[in-house]
């Protein structure tokens, strides 16, 4: 059996009891970073009597094309990867579809999960896209944030401490009165929550690692057309009625048919 295990993204006290009893039992445990792993066994008072395997995003399919498949059958293992839940911008998927390839039996345990705590604290509404991380540069990131922006959906992604000052200007050039969120080090001591419109976003302190979350475009805003002006505009009758339906009592078929008549 194996076991994906959730740890804590700040607080120690996050750990729930059945991440803990996982780690207590288990015989081996695959680690993003052994290190961060074995320290946090130390602080759980957790006993190191177990067999550390290192496996990250640079190494994880070497290591799974040497596993012991009866092994992960037979023993009891974990995956554990820094902070938060494993699969979510952090190694795990190879191992769970490796997994699923072998029928080996496994579970994910619920826990901790950074995007998802700072949606609920953000207080937006509605369907929501979570993007991960942007790309860091070029003429793809640029048309990812545009892509994500237009969307017509809540957006929430993650963004690191060297690039979430260009992220917050990138959103300002795109559209600087949507509302953004902001989100870092939750859980920690020093959390911190920002909800502002892009514009008025200044940051003073951008160390921690940040979720940003973009709210979905305000349609109401994007017609500023009168009725005449509307009819004044250079489009298939379809679409015209379609818009101007908007912004009167009158039903969209009744208008394509005046403007049918009336040539």
């Amino acid at each position: 059996m194996v076991y994906f295990i959730p740890t804590p993204i700040g607080n120690l006290d996050d750990i729930t009891k059945r991440a803990f009893l996982a780690l207590e039992n288990v015989e081996i445990i695959f680690c993003e970073d052994t290190r961060v792993t074995k320290k946090l066994l130390n602080l759980l008072n957790i006993p190191l009597n177990k067999h550390f395997i290192s496996m990250h995003s640079h190494n994880e399919l070497k290591i799974l094309s040497n596993l012991d498949i009866n092994m992960l059958k037979t023993k009891e293992c974990a995956y554990v990867s820094d902070a938060g839940m494993p699969g979510i911008s952090d190694p795990g998927s190879k191992l769970i579809q490796f997994c699923q390839e072998n029928e080996i039996p496994y579970t994910v345990l619920p826990g901790p999960s950074a995007f998802v705590t700072a949606y609920v604290a953000s207080g937006f509404e509605g369907e929501f896209c979570f993007y991960m991380f942007l790309p860091h540069k070029g003429k793809e990131r640029t048309d990812k944030l545009k892509e994500i922006m237009k969307s017509g959906k809540i957006a929430v992604l993650y963004e690191s401490p060297h690039r979430i000052a260009k992220l917050i200007k990138e959103i300002q050039d795109i559209d600087s009165e949507r509302e953004i969120f902001l989100a870092k080090e939750i859980s920690k001591i020093h959390e911190t929550y920002i909800k502002a419109k892009a514009k008025d976003i200044k940051l003073d302190n951008t160390k921690g690692e940040w979720v940003v979350i973009i709210d979905k475009t305000d349609k109401t805003k994007t017609l500023n057309l009168t009725y005449d002006e509307i009819i004044k505009l250079n489009l298939p009758l379809k679409e015209k009625s379609k818009l101007l339906a908007k912004i009167s009592d009158k039903s969209q078929k009744e208008i394509y048919n005046s403007l049918l008549n009336n040539g």
